[in-house]
């Protein structure tokens, strides 16, 4: 009952113009857009705020690659994995009366059947998510528990974070350090303290002269792993180096996250972590391995271009291309637009 629309469109990126987001050609890998949708839906998320009738949800979903037993898709920033307590997605929809749609849902409408979370980004995170195809598990089919066992001890996750600080730390330049290890316990979700190894690439940064120059924040890129996976791991440790994630607001800085919205373009509900590579060996659910990345999304994109120098940046594509990594992907995803109608 579905149209389906495909076309080819080379060299993409987008960006954000009075709030909304659109399409503009640039230098980014080709895209496939295919509507699964009987009315074209607009190129930004929206409701329908219609109080005498259900909501109509009209959005996109970019999948980056697709298995026989999995998806990996791009989560953007300020949207839900799923709906929980903690995330309070359920109430917001009770008190604003505008339905949240999680990634989840969003992403069992793209493919046209269910799906299982792998693995969790935090709401105001983006970048790739794994997820199992949700008919792989039947008939005594494992695929969902084989993948979060793979990415639990032989996934190696790369994200990339825009923090606070130039890199320098008490006389430590941690841009000179290369690869550096991290072993801090912290607390989950219950307040239980456990042990966390995190690893921390500095690949650029750069001052404001201590304040005096107001044309540029003073800002770093870093790379980050983890062992372990905690809760909120990455950001904690960043912020225990002194140098917190921008736009994190339980374990960032107040005063920081407010002047990057005043001056440097970070959007509403933006941590600015994105996993950018995700890889998984073979298996018997991904036989061919998983290696798949998510180009940097465009508003963390656009605050780079804008507010790092011309060297910052350079420095950073060469520590990128050393890693073997890149700010955008050279694969070809597919944008699908998605119409929910909500309760």
């Amino acid at each position: 009952m579905f149209s389906f629309l495909a076309c080819s469109v080379r060299s993409w990126t987008t960006s954000y113009i009075n709030g909304n987001l659109k399409a503009a050609l640039n230098r980014h890998p080709s895209v496939r857009l295919l509507s699964v949708s009987t009315t074209v839906p607009s190129t930004t998320d929206s409701t329908d705020n219609n109080t005498d009738g259900p909501f109509l949800f009209n959005g996109t979903v970019a999948i980056l690659e697709k298995g026989d037993h999995y998806v990996v898709v791009d989560k953007p920033s300020g949207v839900v994995c799923h709906h929980s307590d903690w995330s309070g997605s359920r109430k917001r929809k009770r008190l604003d009366r505008q339905p949240e749609v999680p990634i989840l849902q969003r992403a069992r409408e793209a493919v046209g059947e269910r799906v299982n979370l792998i693995h969790r980004l935090d709401r105001g995170a983006s970048g790739c998510l794994l997820l199992s195809l949700a008919k792989s598990d039947e008939n005594g089919g494992n695929v969902t528990a084989i993948l979060q066992d793979t990415m639990m001890k032989r996934t190696t996750k790369t994200y990339l974070a825009l923090v606070r600080g130039e890199g320098i730390l008490k006389g430590r330049n941690f841009r000179k350090e290369g690869w550096f290890r991290v072993d801090r316990p912290i607390k989950d979700e219950v307040g239980t303290l456990k042990n966390a190894t995190s690893y921390f690439r500095f690949i650029a940064g750069q001052d404001n002269a201590n304040g005096t120059l107001i044309d540029r924040p003073r800002a770093s890129l870093v790379l980050a792993r983890i062992e372990t996976g905690r809760w909120h791991q990455i950001r904690k440790h960043l912020n225990g180096l002194s140098h917190p994630i921008i736009g994190d607001s339980s374990h960032g800085n107040s005063k920081t996250n407010r002047e990057w919205r005043e001056r440097w373009g970070l959007i509403p509900e933006r941590t600015c972590l994105h996993l950018l590579h995700l890889q998984l060996p073979s298996t018997e659910a991904c036989p061919q391995g998983i290696s798949v990345t998510s180009s940097v999304a465009p508003d963390i994109m656009h605050m780079l271009q804008n507010h790092f120098l011309p060297d910052v940046l350079e420095e950073a594509l060469t520590s990128l291309r050393e890693e073997g990594l890149s700010l955008e992907s050279s694969q070809e995803s597919t944008v699908v637009k998605i119409q929910l109608e909500l309760p």
